[in-house]
């Protein structure tokens, strides 16, 4: 029989992440929230703790905690710390389990497939990749197809990591098991995932380059973010349950009292075309969870198609390589900027730079988030607070 103490946390939980995402209606909640900063490391800490604590293996809880941190010390708050209540959630009503492993299904080079079993997402993404890159170190390239995975974190994380073994990568993912979120060009109700695309180029003793977005104006975590901060988005990104254009992020979100909204594409059909490739090819071809036919639970299902390569069968000389792409990166980087204070940046020089200064002055949390996160540890018999 589950304690009261159990219950009650479970209810006060799934409290705050309906605040989150009703709170918006009301606009006596809709001031933007107060924030404040944490060290990095005892994120990593909390974080290890909560998942230790839900059953899941060290191993597996210092993958998870090194990716979400990491992605809110990239300034991707979207796919930080403040995923762990909506994974707790999903652990709650039964969509997430500790036991679930991924499986390999094939593993003959160059072609490697996962079945994922909807096991927590991070590390058995990161096996996942890793396996692939030892494939493309010694057959020159690999194609992975990690497929049925819980939420698997930052797309742009497995690209520096192919990046960081000297490897060119391409990853697309899909996103299923909640309701479409993105509308299609010139459509006024969704029908796709926010279906991110990756890509890391490494650079021979430098920083590599890695592109990293999702295939709309916006994440949809971002939303979030602007949510539980109390803020508006951009004019351009979000249209409402009618197909009319707002700044209001709450649209985004399931309300019982309206039609849910859409996200936009960036680049209108360029990326609403990259959207529906990626969901054919992580996931469509291979008979994976499509958005348009898994249960819409408390649960986000990943599906990732991958190809690396090794680019020293293209050019072995990693010194012309090197030699190559900075010359063309001075190139572009010494274009004039139109605002001064904001020089032309390549692919990963923001993040690097957010990195460097949020590890110094700490990870900004909005107090909305840091709530969520502190009933998710409570439910366990952890004070977030005491970190």
């Amino acid at each position: 029989m589950r304690s009261c103490a159990g219950i009650l946390a479970r209810h006060a939980l799934r409290f705050a992440l309906r605040h989150a995402l009703w709170s918006a209606f009301d606009p006596s909640v809709r001031e933007a929230m107060p924030q404040r900063l944490h060290r990095p490391e005892a994120l990593r800490s909390l974080v290890r703790d909560m998942v230790t604590r839900a059953g899941w293996s060290a191993q597996e809880a210092e993958e998870t905690a090194d990716h979400l941190v990491l992605a809110n010390l990239s300034g991707h708050d979207s796919h930080g710390v403040g995923m762990i209540p909506l994974y707790f959630q999903s652990l709650a009503d039964g969509n997430l389990k500790p036991e679930s492993k991924g499986e390999i299904r094939l593993d003959a080079a160059p072609f490697l497939i996962v079945d994922g079993n909807i096991a927590i997402g991070q590390p058995t993404a990161r096996n996942a990749v890793d396996r692939a890159v030892e494939m493309a170190r010694t057959g020159g390239v690999a194609i992975v197809n990690l497929l049925d995975s819980h939420h698997i974190g930052r797309i742009g994380h497995y690209a520096e990591v192919a990046a960081a073994a000297g490897l060119i990568s391409f990853f697309w993912v899909n996103v299923a098991g909640r309701p479409p979120i993105v509308a299609p060009f010139a459509a006024k109700e969704a029908r796709f995932g926010t279906n991110p695309h990756a890509i890391g180029i490494p650079v021979p003793g430098g920083d590599p380059l890695i592109l990293d977005f999702a295939t709309s104006r916006m994440a949809h975590g971002k939303a979030r973010v602007a949510l539980n901060k109390g803020e508006q988005v951009p004019p351009g990104y979000i249209i409402d349950g009618e197909g009319r254009p707002t700044t209001d992020p709450s649209h985004v979100f399931a309300s019982p009292d309206r039609p849910l909204g859409a996200l936009l594409p960036f680049g209108d059909h360029k990326g609403a075309g990259l959207s529906l490739i990626a969901e054919l090819l992580s996931a469509g071809l291979m008979g994976a969870a499509r958005i348009d036919q898994k249960p819409q639970k408390s649960w986000t299902i990943n599906s990732l198609f991958g190809v690396l390569i090794d680019p020293a069968r293209l050019e072995p000389d990693a010194g012309l390589r090197k030699s190559r792409i900075d010359s063309y990166l001075a190139f572009v980087r010494a274009a004039k900027p139109q605002d001064p204070a904001n020089p032309v940046l390549a692919p990963g020089d923001k993040e690097r730079k957010v990195r460097i200064e949020r590890a110094a002055a700490g990870i900004p949390l909005d107090d909305e988030t840091w709530s969520q996160i502190k009933a998710a540890a409570a439910r366990y018999g952890i004070d977030a607070d005491s970190y």
